[in-house]
Parts: structure tokens; sequence; C-alpha cells
């Protein structure tokens, strides 16, 4: 079990992740075994962003994904932050269903990262505390193709199935395929004692604020670039869309059976997101003050 696109010999993410990308990127001829995620309806999860580096080459690979939760900010997973260097050199994309695409649409919005928040607790690798809030200057102009997702309750319990979207590989196998249209497919919600008996002796590292995604029969689960992404329900009554997991970890080769997905439960940090914004914007009035009385 290791984070997803983590690097367990040379302890690093983000740099031999985008290596791997680069790498990758061209199509194979042989036939890959895929997990089961279809190419989910273009534009049904307006608040998914895709997390992009741009190489010396003058490409742009996506590597995490991100949710909008306002204007200006965005939900991901801590470990998705790990190279301060990729972050300065990184956009976000939202609005977009084809991430190759280099047509110039109305419908996609590119901003810059200005800094970044990750959880104080979180100690790297597969551990608790994977999340992290990204604060970008230029708001988000919110549209039918760029909309925020909504949080859940702080404690609120999620039960029954939820919908994973993503840019991530969806090969079972360990030639690796990219998708670059954004991936849907829907999960059961397990049993956080099931899933600590299930993962064995790395289940030690489940934690309270985890939460955990079947099936457990093989054939689909997150995996490399799905990190950071939203797992989500939609409310039937109230026609609502609540984040309730960012992707965290999981065992690769992807899908296995009895290997569930392991995810930041986003109602134990609702307290967090809220303080730390909170915080964070009254520094901004702050620091903008101090500027307006300068003399």
């Amino acid at each position: 079990m290791v984070a997803v696109g983590f690097n367990t010999k040379t302890g690093k993410y983000l740099p031999d992740r985008i290596e791997y990308l680069r790498k990758t990127r061209q199509r194979h001829s042989w036939p890959l075994e895929v997990l089961a995620k279809t190419e989910a309806r273009p534009h049904s999860a307006p608040y998914i962003v895709s997390i992009q580096i741009q190489t010396e080459e003058g490409q742009s690979l996506h590597y995490c994904a991100g949710s909008i939760i306002n204007e200006n900010w965005i939900l991901t997973a801590a470990h998705c932050l790990d190279s301060k260097e990729v972050v300065e050199n990184s956009i976000l994309v939202a609005g977009c269903h084809d991430i190759h695409s280099t047509r110039d649409d109305d419908s996609v919005q590119r901003r810059t990262i200005e800094f970044f928040i990750k959880h104080e607790l979180f100690l790297g690798g597969v551990n608790p505390y994977d999340i992290a809030l990204i604060y970008t200057r230029t708001p988000f102009k919110f549209s039918e193709y760029v909309q925020p997702v909504e949080l859940p309750k702080q404690g609120d319990l999620a039960h029954g199935a939820a919908t994973l979207y993503g840019w991530g590989n969806i090969s079972t196998t360990c030639i690796p395929l990219f998708p670059s249209l954004l991936q849907a497919t829907d999960m059961p919600i397990l049993d956080m004692e099931l899933c600590e008996g299930v993962l064995g002796d790395v289940g030690m590292c489940l934690h309270e604020t985890n939460l955990c995604t079947g099936p457990l029969d093989g054939g689909n689960s997150i995996c490399t670039a799905d990190s950071g992404g939203p797992l989500v329900q939609r409310s039937v009554y109230f026609g609502r869309t609540t984040i309730v997991g960012i992707v965290s970890w999981g065992k690769m080769p992807c899908g296995q059976v009895n290997a569930p997905s392991v995810f930041v439960k986003v109602a134990s940090f609702i307290d967090w997101i809220q303080n730390t914004i909170k915080t964070a914007e009254q520094s901004f009035k702050c620091q903008q003050f101090s500027k307006d009385i300068q003399i």
C-alpha cells in the first residue's frame, strides 16, 4: 500500500510522478486491462480542477486533482503538494473535460497558485490528515462549467455509494494508461472495521478521519493521478452535490482484490477548513491595512 504515486524507493512523490507521466504520455499499441470507469458526462463535475505542471518542453502534465469550494480556494490532498518547486510551476485548470486539448475554450479557466496550506499533522506518505487548501488570487468566475462543490457538516457520516471523478490511471496492470477525458465511477463506502481487517498490517495506518471504498472483488479503485480528487454524493431531494472524500492512498497495481481505496473523510475537517480560510483571509486584510496606513 502506498500513497497513489508515491515512490517508496526514493521517498519522493511529485518529481518521480511527473517523470513517469512524461514517459508514458504516448499511446501503447498492446492491449491493456482497464478499471471499471467510464467517461463522465462532459462538465458533470464542474467543481473538479486539474493540477498541472508546466514543463520545460512547454507541455502541461496533469498529476493531481482538487475541488473548488469557493471562488478562491481549492481542496486537495496534502501529498500532492510535497514539492514546493513543482507547485510553483503548476497551474489550476477548471472547466475542462479533455485535459490534453489545446483548443481555446470559453469553458476553461486557468489560475496560478498563490500559496497552499497543508494540514499541520500530515506526516507524508500513507498517513492521515492528508488534506490541504490551495489559494488562487484571481477568483474563479462561476458558470455552468465552473461551480463550487458543497461541503458536508462537521462530523457527518457518509454511507451507501459515492462517485469518484478524475483523470487518473485506468490500467489494472503495471502498464499505465492515462485518459485525457474525465472519468467517473460509483464506489460503495465500506465499514471502517471491515476496511482495516482487509488491509491487514497496513490497516494500522487508517485513522478515524479516513473513509474507505470498495469494491473488494477487484476491477475498480482509485489510481495514480486521481490523488486529491473528489468522492461525491448527490442529494436526490435537494439536487446538491457534496464532497465526502479526497483521494489519498491505495494499493498498486490498481483494482486488485481486497484492496480498498482510502480517502480523507472531509466531514472530519470542516472546522479546520473554515478556520484556515478565515485566518488566511484575516491576514490578507491586515496586510492590506498595513499598506494603506504606510506614510
